[in-house]
């Protein structure tokens, strides 16, 4: 019976010596694996952070283009309106010239052939379409020189 006690006694005084060693060991441990854990969960924070902040940086980015894309095709609708103007001009004054001329050279009815489509393709139409036909139907000499 004294040997159990002897034996009961070295087993609680191991039962302390774990105890400890569990107290003075595991919690320094879980400590260091709660803060591992807590620094992996802010980095995760800060990253998500990060990648929404660049997201939404793209997405202002994208905006600004857009807009800018707006407005630069508002100016070249202008420009062009303004261009097709111009060319309407041009053709309607040429058109007046070589008529009264009586003659047009054959450079000019090219280029005004050249100009008279560019204006077609631009959506105008309006007015021109004859003057083509008349510019091409002009002689390409004066009728002076023609021989």
């Amino acid at each position: 019976m004294e040997q159990i006690n002897e034996w009961g006694g070295i087993a609680g005084s191991l039962s302390a010596i774990f105890g400890l060693l569990a107290l003075i060991l595991f919690n320094p441990i879980k400590r260091y694996i709660q803060r591992k854990r807590e620094e992996r969960k802010k980095l995760k924070e800060e990253r998500l952070k990060a990648e929404q902040a660049a997201r939404d940086d793209a997405a202002a980015f994208r905006k600004e283009m857009r807009d800018a894309m707006a407005r630069i095709d508002k100016t070249l609708v202008t420009l062009t309106d303004d261009i097709g103007d111009l060319q309407y001009e041009r053709l309607s004054q040429a058109q007046e010239f070589y008529t009264a001329q009586g003659w047009c050279p054959g450079s000019k009815k090219e280029m005004l052939c050249q100009m008279h489509k560019s204006y077609r393709a631009k959506g105008r139409n309006h007015l021109s379409e004859h003057y083509e036909e008349e510019i091409l139907k002009l002689d390409s000499k004066p009728r002076d020189q023609q021989a």
